[in-house]
């Protein structure tokens, strides 16, 4: 076993990437807005999974998985709840941006997808379990944990309503990949969700402008 494959490395490799990126770009310690670590990191990550022949190349696509009826009511229900619970408690925001800003929210819902929700899902889902399975035996707090270091990558965006969503959204992409063993499937649901976020009226929580 080489160095960088050993236990000890794997621990520091993930404190670095998924605890230290985000402290540091929430004390502003790094003066490029969050799409230039994101993309850079996952760059990086797509190529060490593409060279890596322990890494199954089918993960990358549906991998078999035609179970998507599950899926689909799950996010029919969520998307249900938010337009209710926004026009209750906040009836002002609920499609603010598509009825407002119809271009902004075009482009959000065709780029939001390739730059953020799929580098996010190499990230935290496919490297994730590929690399750092081994490290806990326990498929639950496998999943939990990733969950929380996905929750906690949201402190960037300065606001608990960004931590908490992200922590559910986590348990449930986590478990999406894990049960289909897709990165193409977990990252058709993060895009769903992603873009209900931007369409309901939530969008402000997981935004930064381009000179932060």
């Amino acid at each position: 076993m080489t160095f960088t494959g050993s236990k000890i490395f794997k621990i520091f490799e993930l404190s670095l990437v998924y605890v230290g990126l985000p402290v540091l770009y929430y004390l502003d310690y790094i003066p490029f807005h969050k799409a230039i670590p994101l993309l850079f990191v996952f760059a990086v990550f797509l190529v060490l999974l593409l060279l890596n022949k322990d890494f199954n190349k089918s993960r990358f696509g549906f991998n078999g998985f035609n179970h998507w009826r599950p899926l689909i009511i799950r996010f029919l229900i969520i998307a249900s709840l938010f337009v209710i619970l926004i026009s209750i408690f906040s009836p002002g925001k609920l499609f603010l941006l598509p009825r407002e800003r119809t271009g902004l929210w075009i482009i959000i819902m065709i780029f939001y997808p390739v730059w953020s929700a799929y580098p996010q899902e190499i990230i935290f889902r496919s490297w994730f379990f590929h690399r750092y399975e081994e490290l806990f035996r326990n498929e639950r707090l496998l999943i939990i944990l990733n969950a929380v270091l996905f929750s906690f990558s949201h402190v960037i965006f300065r606001n608990w309503v960004a931590i908490i969503f992200s922590f559910f959204a986590g348990i449930i992409f986590a478990s999406t990949y894990r049960k289909s063993d897709s990165l193409l499937v977990v990252f058709i649901e993060h895009m769903l969700y992603g873009n209900l976020i931007f369409t309901v009226g939530l969008g402000e929580y997981f935004y930064l402008p381009m000179n932060n």
